[in-house]
C-alpha cells in the first residue's frame, strides 16, 4: 500500500497549491495522484505498464474500458492540456480550458477504482 501513502501526500500537496493560488501545480499533483492510483489498479489486474509516466498509466486505464462513464470523463479531464485561443500568438498566455477541480476529480476517480478503501468519515 505504499502507493496509497504517496497518493495521499500528492493530493495534500495539490490542495496546498490550490490554497496558494497555484492552479497549475494543483493540476500536476492531481495527475500524479490519479496516475499512481491507476498504476496500482492496473497492476492488481495484471495489466501493469512498465513506465513511470502517470499520463501513460491514465491512458492505459481509459483503454481498459471497464471504467464507469464518470471515471472515463475524469480521466479525459486529467489528460486535457492547456490551450491558447490564438496558436499563432507567441505572447498569449495558455489556459486550462475546463472549469473543473482536478484534485476533487482525482479523489473521485480513486474512490471509483478502490471503493473498499474510502476514508472513514
Amino acid at each position: 500500500m505504499e502507493w496509497k501513502i504517496a497518493v495521499e501526500r500528492e493530493l495534500a500537496a495539490g490542495r496546498a497549491a490550490q490554497a496558494r493560488g497555484n492552479q497549475s501545480m494543483a493540476r500536476v499533483c492531481a495527475r500524479r495522484a490519479a496516475g499512481w492510483a491507476a498504476a496500482a489498479w492496473l497492476d492488481a489486474r495484471g495489466q501493469a505498464l512498465q513506465t513511470p509516466s502517470v499520463l501513460e498509466q491514465l491512458r492505459q486505464l481509459a483503454a481498459v474500458g471497464s471504467l464507469p462513464a464518470r471515471g472515463g470523463e475524469i480521466v479525459a479531464h486529467l489528460l486535457t492540456y492547456k490551450t491558447k485561443h490564438d496558436m499563432t500568438d507567441i505572447n498569449e498566455e495558455s489556459h486550462f480550458p475546463l472549469d473543473v477541480d482536478l484534485i476533487t476529480e482525482a479523489e473521485e476517480l480513486i474512490e471509483l477504482l478502490f471503493p473498499q478503501q474510502k476514508k472513514a468519515a
